[in-house]
């Protein structure tokens, strides 16, 4: 194996069955974590390219049945068995409400798991995977004849890494050596993919009797759906069928071919930081919004004297801040001039939470929902290497700041789930 020795490679088993992950590095574990789920035939090196780009963060990417060096056992190919590995592996290694992240096929088994299970998933990334049900564009015999050929067969390593570099074409290079190997079994000399036919045939008729329209309304996080440019036309009208059930998901459109995670690697890796942020402080959203009791219960804050409801105020209205402070169109603060007073945030945290003195803690939760609905677009399109221009943390990187500002709010969240449990 040519692998990259900082990846992490481990071991989970379901009902008998071994699953294969990878881990890359996480450095300062960044919250939420990010899992990938692969297409048919391909397996969780797919994601060689984008994960070490994902700094920060902890990363991991599952070999799915019968792919990569996962098990294959002769039945459990239906969706829901799926999404349910994919379940079992957020639960064993940890993941707190992770966003999800499948490529092709993948994409369907991913939105299977946030539509099964949404208390574990806290966003969605569908990459160039089915989010219309594919009977309205063909017939099973039509999808059967054009997606199910015969599996090729390999006299040689050298021959399944040509045939791949053919189909890659100027993606290819040598560090997708070991994503070739990692698809393929010895068999008497000959090289043959993991996936037998009749298996990927029962997987094929499982994706093409999905139905997405009824999947998409049960997801809760938010949602990022990031389609290949090519085939457009196709494309566009599984789009438009998606965004009619779901108008909050975020659809960014690719320069490159189906194979996004090999071919557009960084530009994803950008797309799936923002939709962590975005599920990140639709997470807060989430935490508050369950928070009851006695509002007039003491509580600690950036205030002396703060009650529950006071703390909570506090938090609308740094929530209600944020999408101006993360704008990338806001202009420039004016330079502090000389001797004039800096930003005074214990001055401005007592007028916010002054103006919301008559209000109830359910008009505050509400505040925050409307707030947060406000930045989920702002984030999508946030430049991250950008310069915050507006708000207390104005000239530090947007990154940096996103962080400090989510540490705010979770601390504080924090300090009030504590006061109201007394």
């Amino acid at each position: 194996m040519r692998q990259d020795t900082r990846v992490r490679e481990g071991r989970l088993e379901r009902d008998g069955v071994g699953l294969r992950y990878l881990e890359w590095p996480a450095g300062d574990e960044k919250e939420p974590a990010i899992l990938l789920i692969h297409g048919l035939s391909s397996n969780a090196l797919i994601w060689t390219r984008l994960a070490p780009l994902l700094a920060g963060r902890r990363v991991v990417a599952l070999d799915q049945r019968s792919h990569g060096r996962s098990d294959s056992p002769a039945t459990g190919y239906g969706n829901e068995q799926l999404a349910a590995d994919v379940a079992f592996a957020i639960s064993e290694l940890g993941l707190v409400r992770p966003v999800v992240a499948g490529h092709s096929w993948g994409a369907l088994i991913a939105l299977e798991l946030a539509a099964t299970w949404p208390d574990l998933v806290g966003g969605l990334a569908v990459v160039d995977g089915p989010i219309a049900p594919m009977s309205m564009f063909m017939t099973w015999d039509e999808a059967a004849t054009r997606m199910q050929p015969p599996l090729p067969v390999y006299k040689g390593f050298d021959e399944a890494a040509g045939a791949v570099r053919d189909y890659l074409r100027d993606a290819w290079d040598g560090d997708l050596a070991d994503f070739v190997e990692a698809g393929l079994v010895e068999e008497g000399g000959a090289w043959r993919s993991t996936l037998t036919a009749p298996v990927r045939l029962e997987i094929l008729k499982a994706m093409f009797g999905a139905q997405p329209e009824l999947l998409l309304p049960r997801v809760e996080g938010p949602i990022l759906v990031a389609a290949a440019g090519d085939f457009r036309d196709w494309r566009e009208r599984q789009v438009a069928m998606a965004t009619e059930i779901r108008p909050d998901a975020v659809v960014h459109w690719y320069d490159s071919a189906h194979d996004i995670p090999l071919i557009r690697p960084a530009e994803l890796a950008v797309d799936l930081d923002r939709l962590a942020y975005r599920a990140a402080y639709r997470e807060v959203e989430r935490d508050l919004d369950g928070l009851d009791g006695d509002w007039s219960r003491p509580a600690q804050g950036d205030g002396a004297g703060w009650s529950a409801k006071d703390l909570l105020a506090h938090l609308a209205s740094t929530q209600a801040a944020l999408p101006r402070i993360f704008s990338t169109s806001v202009e420039p603060r004016a330079a502090v001039k000389d001797g004039a007073a800096p930003f005074d945030s214990a001055r401005w945290n007592a007028s916010q939470v002054g103006r919301r003195m008559e209000a109830t803690p359910e008009s505050l939760k509400q505040e925050i929902r409307a707030a947060t609905d406000a930045l989920d677009p702002v984030l999508a399109e946030a430049d991250l290497q950008s310069v915050t221009q507006a708000g207390p943390f104005a000239g530090r990187p947007l990154a940096e700041t996103l962080e400090l500002m989510l540490a705010h709010q979770r601390t504080h969240a924090a300090e009030l789930r504590r006061a109201l449990q007394g």
